[in-house]
């Protein structure tokens, strides 16, 4: 198991009201779903998914800088001290 610590940006800080929160897991999924678990009462319907049991797929999860949430990548697998950060996409003009 890989001890992760998961960078909360933007909306997600502003939720939980923390910069960070440490998991242990194998994947990126194991990390996600635990954090999903431990916070889905502070999250609103604009982040999670209509079962409130995962996140949003419009949500950005980047391991070494690399969008992870998108086609299945959720299986990557962690080494011990990584870091993972979630964020919503931001636009503007």
């Amino acid at each position: 198991m890989a001890h992760i610590k998961l960078h909360l940006l933007n909306i997600f800080r502003l939720k939980i009201n923390k910069p960070f929160v440490e998991y242990e897991g194998k994947t990126v999924g194991d990390i996600i779903n635990q954090f999903v678990a431990e916070y889905k009462n502070k999250l609103d319907e604009g982040l999670l998914s209509k079962n409130q049991k995962k996140l949003h797929p419009q949500i950005v999860v980047l391991l070494n800088g690399r969008n992870v949430a998108q086609k299945g990548k959720l299986k990557t697998k962690l080494i011990d001290g990584e870091d993972l950060y979630v964020s919503v996409p931001i636009t503007g003009g």
